[in-house]
């Protein structure tokens, strides 16, 4: 049976929240649709996606289920990531219900889903360009003013992090290979992941953006 899922998140304005929560409640009834579960966020835009409930938000969600949001910033963070969001509402077949911008994507196929994910991706490819761009500006400044760049333990603190994000997954390496070995496409190979119980280091569903993770640390390649 399809449910109705309501994402709502505020950075610390509990009035926000419940403004939110109005205006999808009286959305929801002009469409004719109960929502069955709330999913209620205060906290900043900047955490990640596991502390924004976003990965166990994408887990609940199963094929013709229905979501709705307020406006389309409530999920993401940056264009990449709701490029990335929307790629995987829509191979599950989500009907995506995004209140201010009047939209409503139907899933893989249909026409507004296209347009919103390529959009976004043409977006996420520009904002990705400036925020380098930007970043390379500001070294070749520091440098130019003789400033000492980076930290001294960095290097080691983040090859730390990297050995230990590739021990977490090593255990599905064989499982990745045997997948690619089919030909399975990545949206397919997530489907199969939570299809068979297995879950992130976290203990969080799978996700595309998590599965790609996983696949560049353990060095695999693989259609999207």
């Amino acid at each position: 049976m399809c449910r109705t899922y309501a994402y709502l998140r505020v950075s610390t304005d509990r009035q926000d929240l419940e403004n939110q929560r109005l205006e999808i409640a009286s959305y929801a009834d002009r469409q004719g649709l109960t929502v069955d579960e709330w999913l209620e966020v205060e906290i900043s835009s900047r955490k990640d996606v596991r502390k924004r409930r976003i990965e166990e938000l994408l887990g609940k969600l199963r094929r013709g289920d229905v979501l709705v949001v307020s406006e389309v910033s409530r999920l993401a963070r940056s264009m990449r990531e709701v490029h990335n969001i929307m790629g995987d509402l829509a191979a599950k077949r989500v009907v995506v219900h995004i209140i201010k911008q009047a939209m409503v994507a139907k899933g893989e196929g249909d026409l507004t889903t296209r347009i919103l994910v390529n959009s976004f991706a043409m977006a996420a490819e520009m904002e990705r360009e400036l925020i380098s761009q930007r970043t390379k500006n500001g070294l070749a400044r520091a440098r130019i003013q003789g400033k000492k760049l980076g930290n001294p333990g960095l290097d080691r603190i983040n090859q730390a992090r990297q050995e230990k994000a590739a021990q977490d997954v090593e255990h599905l390496r064989g499982t990745l290979a045997a997948f690619l070995g089919q030909g399975m496409p990545q949206r397919r190979m997530v489907e199969e992941l939570n299809r068979l119980g297995i879950r992130t280091a976290r203990g969080c569903a799978w996700t595309l953006c998590g599965l790609q993770r996983a696949m560049k640390r353990l060095g695999l390649g693989g259609k999207g």
